[in-house]
């Protein structure tokens, strides 16, 4: 891992939808991530480990060291748990470089994640300066590259509402940790060309991630829906008293959660034999009634406190660690050891 500003800059070849260029996987060979924080340093992990130099972008190199740190401790326990070898780990940490020049990220880059925070004029700002770089640096940007965001509940189309080559946009959206968790969101903003979404799939592949199809564009996209789903209950089941939030926690690790590695609620449709069941449109679906204003009053009071429920603020990073070497783990267990390895090496899935 290096704190340099970035590779040689250098064009692809290739443009996406273009008659006269078309880019196929086989051109992306180095990547670009813009926003080295909480996702960003394990979106680089991936593509680090699959073979790609990539080079994080962000405001300081104060931030950037803190990145480095976290891809450092990232590879480290992937070896002590056998998901990757001292070899892959040193050679993927010598793939990472860093930049604060967003210039040199768009000259460097075939493929971009944009991962910085979840404000709506913070991914603007990098989509609208990489528009424009991409008009302005001509031979020195790739002409095809590939810009995606990892947001959560925005839209591309507002996101990349500046940006002009809106056929090379998309949306991969990851989850926490998102160097161990193997689902990835992928989705069409309003102008992404097929070949695009086609390429965008393919990385995630090759980067050991199972694409998650999302078939169109809206706010919080499929995963976090259902999630503030359960989430919404589950402070509406604490606030009215049913239930303490550490027993909430229990009951859903201990059912759901523990059914969840082998089915979904579509596949628990299908095992609790509730097809079976006769016709009553009136059982257990009726919509639940709105809950009391004092409900809402002490769910707001408990969200404005900003603390969490169960961890010391200032030891959250300790069982941040504790975690990530569970989910290491578990993913062992469930899925196996992801297939890392130089691209040209490998069958593409």
């Amino acid at each position: 891992m290096k704190g340099s500003r970035a590779a040689t800059p250098g064009a692809a070849s290739g443009t996406v939808g273009s008659e006269e260029h078309s880019v196929q996987i086989e051109d992306i060979r180095r990547v670009g991530v813009a926003g080295g924080g909480t996702m960003g340093f394990g979106i680089a992990v991936n593509f680090a480990l699959a073979g790609y130099p990539t080079v994080v972008y962000d405001l300081t190199y104060e931030v950037l060291e803190r990145t480095l740190a976290n891809v450092r401790a990232a590879l480290e326990l992937f070896v002590e748990e056998g998901l990757v070898t001292r070899q892959q780990a040193d050679e993927a940490g010598a793939r990472i470089t860093t930049t604060t020049d967003l210039e040199r990220l768009a000259a460097h880059s075939d493929f971009i994640t944009e991962a910085t925070v979840e404000r709506l004029a913070d991914k603007q700002e990098v989509f609208g300066g990489l528009g424009r770089l991409f008009g302005a640096l001509g031979r020195l940007c790739a002409p095809g590259c590939i810009v995606v965001s990892n947001t959560s509940r925005l839209q591309l189309s507002d996101i990349a509402v500046h940006f002009e080559h809106k056929d090379r946009t998309g949306l991969t959206h990851y989850f926490v940790p998102p160097h161990i968790v193997p689902g990835v969101e992928v989705a069409k903003g309003p102008g992404t060309s097929d070949q695009t979404y086609e390429i965008m799939c393919r990385l995630m592949r090759r980067t050991a991630r199972i694409p998650i199809p999302i078939r169109r564009e809206l706010p919080g996209y499929l995963i976090n829906r259902l999630t503030a789903a359960l989430s919404r209950e589950a402070l509406r089941l604490w606030a009215e008293g049913v239930a303490t939030a550490e027993d909430i926690e229990l009951g859903v690790k201990s059912t759901i959660g523990f059914r969840m590695p082998f089915h979904g609620p579509f596949g628990h449709y299908d095992f609790s034999g509730t097809w079976r069941w006769p016709d009553d449109p009136a059982a257990d679906r009726r919509p639940l009634p709105e809950p009391s204003e004092e409900v809402r009053a002490k769910i707001q009071a408990r969200m404005a406190e900003h603390r969490p429920w169960f961890h010391d603020p200032d030891r959250i990073a300790e069982a941040a660690a504790v975690r990530d070497r569970e989910f290491v783990r578990r993913r062992k267990a469930l899925y196996g050891i992801p297939r890392y390895g130089p691209p040209a090496a490998r069958n593409d899935p």
